[in-house]
Parts: C-alpha cells; structure tokens; sequence
C-alpha cells in the first residue's frame, strides 16, 4: 500500500530516523539489524527495518537486499545520519562490491 498514492496509509506514512534513542536501545537496534543481516547473508548493502513496540521489544520487520539508493530515500537519509555524503555512499557500496572479486 505504500505506493498506492491515492490510499489513507500512503497520506500519513511517513518514513523518519530514530534520533531521540538512548544509547542502549541504540545499540540494541544496530545489534538486531546486523544480526538480520548477517542471518539472511545479506552482503553489500541492504536495509534492515524494525519497530519499536512500546513494551521496548525491537521487531525486525523487513530486510530489503537491494533499497532504493535515491538521495530522498530512507537508505541515504540514513547515511545521511550517519555522517555519509550521498557521493561517498555509493562509493562505499562499489568498493565493497569490488572487494569480493579482488
């Protein structure tokens, strides 16, 4: 339904980083996504998604191998967060491609 435009869900979805967590449940997600990651031998890039219950139980709710790389889209503006210039993010992800035929 998220790309349905014309639906309620797509009207008051909105995509945002976490940027208020404390360092604990911070690292509990950064725990959680590379443990999905590494479980579904995910490699190169991929994004993991998860929610918060308000019990404080992390769910992972989607592992997409291949994100959409735009510069509006979660992936980046997650990069973003992270101190990545858009440039230096795709440059990142062709080095690590490249690296396992080396």
């Amino acid at each position: 339904m998220k790309w349905a435009t014309e639906t309620e869900a797509y009207k008051v979805t909105r995509s945002a980083i976490a940027t208020d967590l404390d360092e604990q449940l911070a690292t509990r997600a950064r725990e959680a996504a590379l443990g999905a990651y590494r479980a579904l031998q995910l490699r190169d890039y991929a994004r993991i998604d998860l929610r918060l219950a308000p019990d404080g139980k992390l769910y992972v709710i989607d592992a997409n191998p291949n994100p959409w790389l735009v510069v509006e889209a979660e992936f980046a503006l997650a990069a973003r967060e992270a101190g990545r210039s858009y440039t230096e993010l795709v440059g990142e992800i062709v080095e690590v491609a490249l690296a396992r035929y080396s």
